[in-house]
This record gives structure tokens, sequence and C-alpha cells, in this order.
């Protein structure tokens, strides 16, 4: 299993839009945040809930993790290696299981990346602003250990998404329809926060009380259950479907 998983892992390295998607992380992250700094008094920069909220935009790592896990999956059958991915190993419900654990491990980085962009871009503005940092405080850095569970999450998801569809332009666009008309339709409701995509974004915020996010605890009880549906439907389907 561990060297199926560290194929898994080479596989999306060697991916271009691995190193697309990176670069599409930093310039986000470096624009948002910047914008957010420069628009902001220095009294209120000082505070440590607005610092916190600062870096919570590294959630955008998070989006892009579920992205990195529909490619993970449904990239094979796109490009057509899944065949041979299959006669190395016949038992494809260890190469869904690779695919899972790999894909948690790679949003877990994409993660981590946004959150490396994104305090070191608003450390250089708030030094630059002479405004103390806050951005080593324990509500800080309980915020990036959220982030870095929603990017394995929205891993974990995107992998279930892509082996479900076996199309890896399709699965995207309809995630991200799913994201930002799904849910938003689902608010007229006042159900949003039990959609995948805000209980994702209910373990980001790690605590951060709002109408609209469940708890921590609850957020993550209901990604889980999220994940673990994706992730077995997925494996279903690939096994059951025919790759000839």
């Amino acid at each position: 299993m561990i060297r199926l998983v560290r194929a898994e892992l080479l596989k999306l390295a060697t991916t271009r839009l691995f190193l697309w998607l990176g670069l599409m992380i930093f310039g986000l992250s470096a624009f948002v945040t910047s914008t957010r700094i420069a628009s902001t008094s220095q009294l209120q920069l000082s505070g440590v809930s607005e610092q916190r909220s600062i870096v919570q935009f590294a959630a955008i790592g998070a989006i892009v993790a579920l992205i990195v896990g529909i490619v993970d999956s449904a990239g094979e059958y796109a490009h057509g290696t899944i065949a041979h991915t299959f006669l190395v190993t016949p038992v494809r419900e260890r190469v869904v299981a690779a695919k899972l654990i790999g894909g948690a491990i790679a949003g877990m980085l994409v993660a981590g990346f946004a959150e490396l962009v994104t305090w070191s871009i608003a450390a250089l503005w708030l030094e630059g602003k002479s405004v103390p940092l806050q951005l080593a405080t324990r509500t800080v850095l309980d915020t990036y250990l959220g982030i870095l569970g929603a990017g394995a999450l929205a891993a974990v998801v995107g992998v279930g998404i892509g082996a479900l569809f076996r199309r890896q332009t399709a699965a995207i666009v309809l995630a991200l329809i799913w994201l930002l008309v799904g849910e938003p339709v689902l608010s007229i409701a006042g159900v949003q926060e039990y959609a995948p995509g805000h209980a994702i974004a209910a373990v980001a915020s790690a605590g951060t009380s709002t109408s609209e996010l469940l708890g921590f605890w609850p957020g993550l009880l209901v990604a889980l259950a999220y994940a673990a549906v994706f992730a077995v439907a997925g494996a279903v389907a690939v096994d059951r479907s025919d790759v000839s």
C-alpha cells in the first residue's frame, strides 16, 4: 500500500496542472491578502481577530485540494493510463484506497502551501505597517490546523467525485458549479450549513462562530460523513466500471 500511495503522489507531482494550481494559489492568496490589508486601518489590523480573518484566506487551498482530488482519480481515465494501473494492481479497491490516502496527503500539502503564502505575505504587510504580529497566537494556529484538515477532506471528496464521473473536466466543472450555485441556493431553505462545501468550510474556520456554518466538531462530523459517502460511492463505481 505504501508503494501505491507513493506512486499516486508521484503521478500528481508530475502533472502540469498541479504546477498551474500552485501558481493560482500564489496569485489569488497574494492578491486577496494584499487587498484586505491595504484597505484596513492600522488599528483594526492590530487585533487578533482581524489577523485571523486575513490568514483564513488560505482556505482557498481547500478548493484547490478538491480539484487535485478529482484530477488524482479521474485524470487517469482522461489520459488512458487507468488500464495500466489496474494491470499492475488488479485489486481495484487497493487502487482507490491509495488514491484516497494520496489525495488526502496532497490536499494537506496544497492547503499548507496556501497557508505559507498567506502567512508570509501577511507578515510582510503587517511588518511594513508597524503592526504587532499576532500570527503565531493559538487562535491563528488553530485556524491553520483547521485549514489543513479541510484540505485533506476536500481532496478525499474530490477523489470520490472523480471516481464517480471518470470525466476530469466535467467533474471539476460540476463541483465548482455546486459550490458557486448549488450551495447558495440551499441558503433559501436555511440548510446550507449541512452542505458539503459549508461543512468543510466549518472545519477550515476552526470554530469561528457564524450563522452560515456549523461549529467545528459538528462540521467535522458532517464533512467526514460526506468524505466517506463519496469515497465508498467512488470505490463501487470504479469496481463496476469497464476500462477497456
